[in-house]
């Protein structure tokens, strides 16, 4: 005798999928830059997907599969978008730092650094004095952080030379410029890499962004190349996403960074939208890679 097992999807959860359809096509039918409309709809996609509750986030996840990479795709997009127009007005402003706290996402990037920086101590890590950023964007606030809020010398990478050019101009506005310096590198050409290896050797903590590496292989690929560039034991904070919050950045687990040993994962419940693994390149792994 054989049970069939029907599934069933919450009324919640077909809401919550239905207005995440919804403003996947509004925003899909705009040109993503900054505006009332466009950063209205980018609001409520991250508030639905921080804030929906865990029980209905797997339901809402396999109605809204599909849709899943466009979602991403604009969502990488409009960030540029944004951190673009910031970085401008910012860099324009007659106080900087006036302009600086009127972003409205800068204290999530706060917030998002204090995890990382705990999730570090948490594996026995001190907070890093040098730190190399992968992915660093037109609008660096990671290692503005850093370095204002830390003390850090912070080395920006970015394969998008305007991006990295606004990004320097931004951090000397703020005062931060003896802090910072940049490499103009993609990390998807091996040409490219050797030029960031300098950097890596001399890091007391990398940090792999979220949008770095197009796809699964080529993060994988970048992964295996840390692990072979960095001196071992050093620390790599790499971002990734958990839940509906899959639907702004991609999900990075263990077996997504080959060639690292990864030590914690931390999946936030907060308005931080990223979640963090801490790997280490470490004599083992570097054994079974070679």
């Amino acid at each position: 005798m054989s049970t069939t097992v029907i599934s069933t999807t919450s009324p919640a959860a077909l809401a919550v999928a239905r207005r995440l359809h919804e403003l996947r096509e509004r925003l899909a039918a705009t040109d993503l830059q900054p505006s009332a409309q466009v950063n209205a709809a980018f609001s409520e996609l991250v508030e639905l997907c921080c804030r929906t509750p865990p029980p209905v986030e797997g339901e809402v996840l396999r109605q809204v599969v599909e849709h899943a990479p466009s979602l991403r795709a604009l969502c990488a997009a409009g960030e540029c978008e944004l951190e673009r127009h910031w970085a401008t007005r910012i860099v324009a402003a007659r106080d900087p730092q006036v302009a600086l706290r009127a972003f409205p996402y800068l204290a999530n990037y706060q917030d998002l650094v204090r995890l990382e920086l705990g999730a570090l101590a948490a594996v026995g890590e001190p907070v890093p004095s040098r730190v190399v950023v992968l992915g660093a964007g037109p609008l660096p606030l990671t290692g503005m952080v850093l370095a204002a809020d830390h003390g850090a010398h912070v080395v920006h990478v970015d394969r998008d030379a305007e991006s990295l050019s606004l990004g320097t101009e931004l951090m000397r506005t703020l005062g931060l410029g003896d802090r910072i310096s940049s490499v103009h590198a993609d990390l998807e050409d091996p040409a490219g890499r050797e030029a960031v290896a300098a950097a890596c050797r001399e890091a007391d903590a990398v940090v792999l962004a979220a949008l770095v590496g197009a796809d699964a292989p080529a993060k994988a690929e970048i992964s295996r190349w840390l692990g072979t560039a960095l001196t071992p034991g050093t620390p790599v904070l790499a971002r990734s996403a958990a839940g509906l919050r899959t639907l702004l950045y991609p999900r990075v687990g263990p077996d997504d960074l080959p060639g690292l040993e990864v030590a914690l994962e931390v999946h936030p419940r907060t308005d931080v939208v990223n979640s963090v693994l801490v790997a280490r390149a470490g004599a083992r792994v570097l054994e079974l890679a070679g």
